[in-house]
């Protein structure tokens, strides 16, 4: 299963994560981190959901920054249930840029909003 924990990311990531989470606490955005690494395995049978297996399309690519370690994905909270409108990532798109890091709501395919990277 899936790692949540930002611990598993690697070293150049965590002040990474840390001005992001500080940043999202200032700004009053909720949120919860739902991936941090991954397995090549996982990311293949991510991978094949909408394609090989049933289930919506959820990933892009077989090659991941998750099975690198390099990458954190998060959800949204408001009214204490989760927002996927892309719309309710902006705020964290331009804190996690400020953080330092690459946002997937830059992606010029596929845009991935919830969605943070090592540059």
């Amino acid at each position: 299963m899936a790692s949540r924990d930002p611990l598993q990311l690697v070293p150049e990531m965590l002040p990474l994560f840390s001005d992001f989470r500080n940043g999202m606490l200032e700004a009053g955005v909720d949120f919860i981190v739902t991936c941090t690494y991954r397995t090549q395995d996982e990311q293949d049978a991510l991978f094949g959901q909408g394609r090989t297996k049933p289930g919506p399309i959820v990933t892009w690519t077989r090659k991941s920054r998750h099975t690198e370690r390099k990458a954190f994905d998060i959800a949204i909270v408001k009214d204490g249930k989760i927002a996927w409108n892309p719309e309710e990532y902006l705020k964290a798109g331009e804190i996690g840029i400020k953080a330092g890091l690459q946002w997937g709501g830059n992606f010029a395919r596929n845009k991935d909003y919830p969605h943070f990277e090592l540059k």
